[in-house]
C-alpha cells in the first residue's frame, strides 16, 4: 500500500515509510487537567512518544473547586509535580488556559517551555477591545 502526503512531497511512498515521516515530525501533548492526571504525571512522562505534558489549568481549577484561581496553591503545586516528572523523562511542561501575563512569567520562569497563548476568540476580543479603546479617545 502506498500513500501520498505532503510530508514525502507527494510521492508514492510505503505506507510505512509515509507514517515515519509523519511521525518524526509529529508533536504529542498530552493534556492534563484533572487530579488524577496530575497524578499520575510521572506514569504518564514516562511514555514513549510523548512530548508535552500540558496542564490545562482552566479545567483543572474547575475540576478542583477553584475557577478564576489559576494562581491558587494547588496549581502551582500541580506545575511544579507535572515539572519535575517532564525534566525527569526529557519532556516539555506546556501551559494552556492561564490569561494573566503576570503568572504566565511565573509558570515559564519555573519550566513551562510550550504555551498556549490563547485562542482565536480571545485574540479576537483583544484586538477589538484595543481598537474601540482607540476610536474611544477620537472627539466626533
Amino acid at each position: 500500500m502506498y500513500a501520498s502526503y505532503a510530508h514525502v512531497e507527494f510521492a508514492n511512498t510505503p505506507r510505512n515509510e509515509t507514517a515515519n515521516a509523519i511521525n518524526s515530525v509529529s508533536l504529542v501533548i498530552v493534556m492534563l487537567e484533572s487530579e488524577r492526571g496530575i497524578a499520575n504525571a510521572a506514569e504518564i512522562a514516562a511514555v514513549e512518544g510523548v512530548d508535552v505534558l500540558m496542564i490545562g489549568t482552566g479545567d483543572l481549577t474547575a475540576e478542583l473547586g477553584l475557577q478564576g484561581q489559576p494562581g491558587h496553591d494547588t496549581i502551582v503545586e500541580a506545575y511544579r509535580t507535572v515539572g519535575e516528572a517532564c525534566a525527569r523523562h526529557g519532556k516539555w511542561l506546556g501551559m494552556g488556559g492561564v490569561n494573566s501575563e503576570e503568572l504566565m512569567g511565573k509558570f515559564i520562569a519555573a519550566g513551562v517551555r510550550f504555551v498556549l497563548a490563547g485562542n482565536d476568540l480571545s485574540f479576537a476580543m483583544t484586538a477589538a477591545e484595543r481598537r474601540s479603546s482607540m476610536l474611544r479617545e477620537f472627539e466626533f
